[in-house]
C-alpha cells in the first residue's frame, strides 16, 4: 500500500521519486544547487528521473485534457516544468538563494511531478479504451503509477504524521492551516483532499478490474476529473498562505517592511514567501486563465516574483477574491479550501468563502463558465457519488 490505497501492480520502484526529491532537499537546505540539479537530473532511485519526467517531448501528452493547457499559458513551452526549474536552479540564475530553493523545490514537486500524475491517470483510461487484455493491464499498471507520483513511497499506510515530499505530504501540511483534515486541523488524520483522492483513485481502478464497468463510462472520466480538483487544492492552499506572508499590509507576515521592493532588495524571509506564492501560483495558473484571464492576470501581478513593483502590491485579498472566483470552474468548494489559520484563530481577511457551488458566475472574460471541467462542482461531485455506487456495486459482486 502506498498511503491507505492498494495498488493492484508493482510501482514500488515508480513510488521511490520522492527519495531523489529527498535528496534534493538535502542539497537545498545546504544551497548547493549545483548538487541538487546533478540529482534532478541524473535520479538514483526511481524508474525515471525527475527531469525526464518534466521532459514530456512534443507527442506524449499532447492527446492529454491538461498538459496542452499549461503548455500554452507557459507561451508553448514544451518543456515547461523543466524550464521552470532550470531557471531558478540553474548556474548563475540572478536570484537570492531563499527564492531559488522554493522555487526549484516546489516547482520539481508542483509542476513537474503533479502533471506526470496526472498524465498517468489519463493514460490508463486511454489504455483501456482499446480493449484488450494487455492494455487492461496497462491501464492498471498506469492507473497505479498515477497514485505512485501522487503519494510517493514514504508515507504511512494508514493515517498519522506525513513523511513524504510529493502532494499527498502538502496536502497534510495545509490541512492543519486550514482545518481541512479529517478532524479539522490534526494533521494526524487524513487530508480531505487526499481523502476524497485516495477515494476515487480506488473507485476509478474498480473500471480496469471488473469487466461489469465499461471504461467507456463518463464515469470514469468524472472520476479522473475529480482527482484532478482534489490535486489542486493544495496547491490552492498554498498560494493562498503565501500570499498572505507575502503581503507587506500584514504585519504577522514577512514582508512587513519590503513594499515596492524589487526581489533582489527584499529580505531573505520576505524572498521566500514571495518564492512560495509564486511557486503555487505558477502550479495552479494555467488552470486558472482556462477559466478566466482576468483572475489569472490578477494572481500573476501580485505573486510573480519578476515584478519590479513589489511583493503582494494589489493585496492578499486581491488574490484571494481572484481564486475564488474560479473555484466552480476548478472543481473545488470553499469547504475544499477552508480558512488559514492557526491554533485555531483565522487569519485577518482569510476566511473561507460561503458562497454555494453552482452561483459562481465563471469567466468574466466570455460571459460564461469555459470550465475546463465541463461542469460545475456540485454537479461532479453528484457524478463521482455515482461512479462509486456502480463501483462498489462491482467489488461485491
Amino acid at each position: 500500500m502506498i498511503a491507505t490505497y492498494q495498488p493492484e501492480t508493482d510501482i514500488l520502484s515508480a513510488s521511490k521519486i520522492d527519495l531523489d526529491l529527498e535528496e534534493i532537499l538535502t542539497d537545498l537546505t545546504a544551497n548547493d544547487f549545483a548538487a541538487a540539479m546533478t540529482v534532478y537530473e541524473s535520479g538514483t532511485n526511481s524508474d525515471q528521473t525527475l527531469q525526464s519526467i518534466s521532459q514530456p517531448g512534443a507527442t506524449s501528452m499532447v492527446s492529454d485534457t491538461w498538459w496542452p493547457i499549461y503548455k500554452v499559458y507557459w507561451a508553448d513551452q514544451i518543456n515547461y516544468a523543466d524550464e521552470f526549474v532550470q531557471k531558478y536552479g540553474g548556474a548563475g540564475a540572478p536570484y537570492q538563494d531563499a527564492t531559488r530553493v522554493e522555487l526549484v523545490k516546489k516547482g520539481i514537486a508542483y509542476q513537474g511531478v503533479w502533471m506526470y500524475a496526472v498524465h498517468k491517470f489519463e493514460t490508463a483510461i486511454a489504455d483501456c479504451l482499446k480493449g484488450t487484455t494487455a492494455d487492461v493491464n496497462s491501464a492498471k499498471l498506469n492507473w497505479d503509477k498515477g497514485m505512485a507520483y501522487y503519494v510517493g513511497s514514504q508515507e504511512g499506510k494508514t493515517t498519522g504524521a506525513s513523511t513524504g515530499n510529493l502532494l499527498y505530504n502538502l496536502a497534510q501540511k495545509r490541512c492543519e492551516e486550514f482545518g481541512t483534515c479529517a478532524t479539522t486541523t490534526d494533521s494526524s488524520t487524513i487530508a480531505a483532499a487526499n481523502k476524497e483522492a485516495i477515494a476515487k483513485a480506488t473507485e476509478g481502478m474498480a473500471y480496469f478490474v471488473h469487466t461489469q464497468l465499461s471504461c467507456a463510462d463518463p464515469q470514469l472520466d468524472t472520476i479522473f476529473r475529480n482527482i484532478v480538483s482534489q490535486m489542486t487544492v493544495p496547491l490552492v492552499q498554498g498560494m493562498l498562505k503565501y500570499a498572505w506572508k507575502a503581503d507587506p499590509a500584514q504585519s504577522g507576515g514577512s514582508c512587513a517592511s519590503d513594499a515596492g521592493k524589487a526581489e533582489a532588495a527584499v529580505s531573505s524571509t520576505c524572498a521566500k514567501s514571495w518564492a512560495e506564492g509564486w511557486a503555487f501560483a505558477a502550479a495552479v495558473l494555467p488552470q486558472v486563465h482556462k477559466c478566466d484571464a482576468s483572475a489569472a492576470t490578477k494572481i500573476k501581478e501580485n505573486l510573480d516574483i519578476e515584478s519590479t513593483a513589489g511583493p503582494m502590491t494589489g493585496g492578499v485579498k486581491a488574490v484571494k477574491d481572484a481564486i475564488e472566483s474560479v473555484y466552480d470552474c476548478l472543481g473545488i468548494s470553499c469547504t475544499d479550501v477552508g480558512a488559514y489559520q492557526a491554533s485555531g484563530t483565522v487569519f485577518s481577511g482569510m476566511s473561507a468563502c460561503t458562497f454555494a457551488p453552482s452561483t459562481d458566475e465563471g469567466s468574466t472574460a466570455s460571459g460564461s463558465n469555459p470550465s475546463p471541467m465541463d461542469t460545475d462542482s456540485a454537479v461532479r461531485r453528484a457524478g463521482a457519488a455515482l461512479a462509486g455506487a456502480v463501483a462498489a456495486a462491482a467489488f461485491l459482486a
